[in-house]
């Protein structure tokens, strides 16, 4: 006898093995997307710590070590002076032989909103007089809360068990140890992250 269409029980177990799969599908689609903006963000963070290292390390460069505030380090900031090309002589020294200047320079967290973009401690910028340039966000917090340079109990804000400045310069002999550490969150649920640079740079003026 020749049957048409389907039983109750054979709809049911198709709806079921469909349900199923859509569900795996649908769990394997998340998880990729999920994966993706992790990656994403892991890449932009590095690209941003790693521009602003390429930039803070140029500057250093150019700077006149007797102008580098070096006693004020370790510290959060640097204060600095460039060699610069102020009479367009096409070099930067003067007809007497010396050497041209920029103005006073400081990088820093823009810790009074300098910028008034409402980013404040975790905007590296630079200042030069009333200029104001911004060179990298989302710093790292400066862990070392009663800033005797040891982690203690309550100090350690994401676990990893290492004291963490965001952004930091101390002397090394003749030059300047940079730190600048960056985090970026993948999505609103997802865990921070960090990404850090530490190189140390020698003035050449």
């Amino acid at each position: 006898m020749k049957r048409n269409g389907f039983t109750l029980i054979e709809i049911m177990i198709s709806v079921t093995i469909l349900t199923v799969v859509l569900g795996i599908l649908f769990t394997l689609a998340t998880n990729l997307g999920r994966s993706a903006r992790i990656q994403e963000a892991k890449v932009t963070t590095v690209d941003e710590v790693r521009t602003a290292m390429m930039f803070v390390t140029r500057e250093i460069r150019q700077a006149s070590m007797g102008s580098i505030s070096s006693g004020t380090l370790p510290g959060p900031a640097l204060t600095y002076r460039v060699a610069i090309d102020a009479d367009g002589n096409g070099s930067a020294v003067d007809v007497a032989g010396n050497l041209e200047l920029s103005g006073t320079r400081t990088l820093a967290r823009d810790v009074n909103d300098l910028n008034g973009d409402g980013q404040t401690v975790t905007q590296l910028i630079m200042v030069e007089g009333t200029d104001v340039r911004v060179i990298a966000n989302n710093l790292l917090p400066d862990e070392d809360l009663n800033g005797n340079d040891t982690l203690e109990s309550g100090e350690d804000a994401n676990g990893n068990g290492l004291l963490e400045r965001g952004l930091w310069f101390e002397s090394a002999g003749a030059g300047i140890r940079v730190t600048i550490q960056a985090q970026r969150r993948a999505d609103e649920r997802g865990f921070l992250l960090p990404s850090g640079v530490i190189e140390t740079v020698m003035p050449r003026n």
